[in-house]
């Protein structure tokens, strides 16, 4: 995961707790200068955001858990109530998308604790080689299961693999709780590259959200942004900043912003808000090419 990707999602979790308060951020000056945010102020948001970080990652890793769970009442279901190979193969077919999900959610939260470089580093890479050996069984697995229903291979076999795999997440997803504590994420914060990006996000926020708003209200016509959920209309204005006043390329903020919305919003937020940024984007690029 890259630095600007992290701070780009701790700038929008700290942004969460300044969008708490929307007196305080309505009285601030729409123009305010760089320094409208003491360092303790931005110490006290970015602190705030690893704490949401690190909550989301545990939600992520009890989500998996839940997946593993169900996966292996499909497995047990399958060996237990069912006779006929046809009934016990629809059991367990369930069962493979449930655990990928798994093995990828696991994965998602590894590659922000490797990135912070978080916990022994030896202990990360075993977790990391867990995953690819649960992705390789489970593969295995799938296989096998569309090989039995061409009566090439044996149910149990199959069987054996994808509970192989539930097995090897588990262990992973273990060895990630430990890493999960507020205090071990810190490290994270003290990053150079990760801090200042942050922190531009941070005071472009709050210097320009209001001019920002008024670009996508216009953009979105019949809507508006206060009736987006918060966090949909976060993601746009942070991707406006980076597009306006960061110089980040169109093409790179849009695709950021749908990343972030598919970790927090849902399937239609991040449809709405990949459509909303392209739409202002288009109108801004034909206004900058009327006035050459």
């Amino acid at each position: 995961m890259k630095a600007r990707s992290i701070a780009r999602e701790l700038a929008l979790l700290g942004i969460s707790q300044l969008t708490d308060n929307t007196d305080r951020v309505r009285a601030a000056p729409p123009q305010a200068s760089p320094q409208a945010l003491s360092t303790k102020q931005l110490d006290a948001l970015l602190v705030k955001a690893l704490k949401a970080l690190g909550s989301d990652a545990q939600a992520t890793l009890d989500t998996a858990s839940g997946d593993l769970q169900r996966g292996e009442r499909l497995l047990l279901e399958s060996e237990t109530r069912t006779v006929e190979t046809s009934e016990v193969r629809s059991r367990i077919q369930p069962a493979v998308p449930l655990i990928e999900s798994a093995i990828n959610q696991v994965g998602s939260t590894l590659e922000v604790l490797l990135f912070a470089q978080q916990g022994d580093k030896q202990a990360m890479m075993a977790a990391r080689n867990q995953l690819e050996a649960a992705a390789t069984s489970l593969e295995a697995g799938d296989r096998l299961l569309l090989e039995n229903e061409q009566k090439v291979a044996s149910i149990d076999d199959a069987r054996q693999q994808i509970q192989l795999a539930i097995d090897t997440v588990r262990s992973a997803l273990t060895s990630l709780q430990t890493f999960l504590e507020p205090t071990n994420l810190r490290d994270l914060i003290s990053q150079s590259d990760i801090r200042s990006y942050a922190c531009d996000l941070l005071h472009h926020w709050i210097m320009h959200w209001q001019a920002v708003d008024a670009q996508l209200n216009e953009a979105m016509e019949k809507w508006n942004m206060r009736r987006l959920a918060r966090v949909d209309r976060d993601i746009l204005r942070l991707a406006m900043m980076e597009i306006i006043y960061v110089g980040v390329p169109t093409k790179v903020a849009i695709d950021e912003a749908i990343e972030m919305a598919k970790r927090y919003s849902d399937e239609d937020g991040y449809r709405f808000i990949n459509g909303v940024l392209r739409r202002v984007t288009d109108k801004l690029e034909a206004a900058s090419v009327g006035e050459r």
